[in-house]
């Protein structure tokens, strides 16, 4: 058998093992759970970080486990270079016509964590694998680096920078190709402004980085002759209008891929009831903050994007958890002012956030991906800019890396979220050329 021959072999059944393996850890419901013995995040998140840890010393890698907030697993010698990435995902929602838990069907891989990011972590580790096999031997240590809360607040990873060694750059397999080279700036801010006296409730989502697929809300008064919008049902009962608003689940960073249900509430109530909901409707219904006096651009990163990810009320205010990606080049602050200021906000603080990132595109890290990325794929990308957070901004220098191809339906944080074998497959290749050539000898 040839060298050649070698490859291939070694490449074909890391692939195959890979797709078992990712198949698995999508196969355990790794949403945050009540804390348990194994890991403050839940059961279903000890399990994943349990198999991918089994995994790991399988192959021959030095295994680290951070009491239930993370694992990493590290292998050859050298200057440290990070793979970071996450077991836990997002609630599964409704509206699945496959198995949420995992399944393949028709050549394309269904299921929460196969793009989020269980299946992009597992094709990286078995490109090591499989470069490994073939007796290619690592010119630096690489080493993975698996958390537990990436979705629901980055505890894993703050606690795994407080504790372990910080490798100096790194890539996340967690958010597009070819290479992206700049995130844009991620606050959560809750948003309380005053309630309109008739409104009795309005409740919907759980996520502020998810697009808001159902909401729900009471007004006082019978509105019989009530004009109709599309996605919303009114239903009297004893003199209280109820609302329920269907809408379309997405990423918090791309609110245009979704149809968020709260718009469609309070597009019903700007037109039915009018009054102080047409104000509500104006300042909240747009996904780049202009009526909320935030909208603003810059070359590098593009326009800011603003998503209603949760909303609740009490007997005196409507409370928002706004989902906010901001240009790199526009201070924080200068948004948590406007909003303090600029719409008659009873209260705006900051909940959570994530500080730009920006690597040169004349970058060694940034070329090297590229490069290994248009040779696998025959085409002359450039590195782009997106509004999502990975652990990239977690290191000294990292840029993210795939899964999701252009043109890919991108279908995260979704219902039926999946990838074809085929685009698992390329992502698989890809992630070896630029290994191959940046960290191995």
């Amino acid at each position: 058998m040839d060298s050649m021959d070698i490859k291939n072999s070694a490449a074909d059944a890391a692939f195959e093992e890979a797709v078992k393996s990712a198949l698995a850890l999508i196969g355990k419901n790794s949403v945050q759970s009540a804390p348990c013995a194994e890991s403050p995040f839940g059961r279903g998140v000890a399990q994943c970080l349990a198999a991918v840890a089994e995994d790991a010393r399988a192959h021959g890698f030095t295994v680290g486990e951070g009491d239930g907030y993370y694992v990493w697993a590290e292998i050859g010698q050298g200057d440290l270079f990070g793979i970071l990435g996450h077991v836990d995902t997002v609630p599964i929602g409704e509206g699945w016509t496959a198995e949420p838990l995992g399944e393949i069907k028709d050549g394309v891989m269904y299921g929460r964590g196969v793009l989020d990011d269980k299946g992009p972590m597992i094709l990286a580790l078995y490109a090591v694998y499989s470069l490994i096999a073939e007796g290619r031997k690592p010119k630096r240590r690489i080493r993975f680096i698996f958390g537990g809360n990436e979705e629901s607040g980055w505890k894993c990873i703050e606690r795994y920078l407080q504790k372990e060694e910080i490798p100096p750059e790194g890539i996340s397999p967690d958010a597009d190709f070819p290479v992206i080279n700049c995130e844009k700036g991620v606050a959560h801010i809750e948003l309380k402004l005053k309630k309109p006296a008739d409104l009795l409730s309005m409740r919907g989502g759980d996520r502020a980085n998810v697009v808001m697929p159902l909401c729900k809300a009471s007004i006082d008064g019978s509105y019989p002759d009530a004009a109709q919008v599309c996605g919303v049902t009114a239903e009297e009962k004893n003199g209280v209008t109820e609302l329920t608003a269907i809408g379309k689940a997405a990423h918090g960073s791309t609110p245009r891929e979704g149809d968020n249900a709260a718009w469609k509430i309070l597009q019903w109530l700007a037109l039915n009831v009018g009054g102080e909901y047409v104000g509500l409707r104006d300042m909240l219904c747009d996904d780049n903050g202009k009526g909320l006096g935030i909208d603003c651009r810059d070359e590098k990163s593009g326009a800011l994007t603003c998503n209603i990810g949760i909303i609740d009320t009490d007997s005196e205010k409507i409370t928002l958890t706004l989902d906010i990606r901001h240009p790199v080049s526009v201070p924080r602050s200068n948004i948590e002012a406007k909003l303090k200021t600029a719409c008659g906000a009873v209260g705006a603080e900051t909940v959570a956030f994530h500080d730009p990132l920006y690597v040169p595109q004349d970058d060694e890290l940034v070329r090297g991906l590229l490069s290994a990325y248009n040779e696998c794929t025959g085409e002359h990308a450039s590195p782009i800019s997106v509004g999502g957070a990975t652990y990239a901004r977690a290191l000294p220098k990292a840029v993210a890396f795939g899964p999701i191809f252009p043109r890919q339906a991108n279908t995260i944080h979704m219902p039926d979220e999946r990838a074809s074998l085929t685009d698992l497959r390329r992502t698989f290749d890809i992630y070896r050329a630029a290994f191959a050539a940046l960290l191995f000898e």
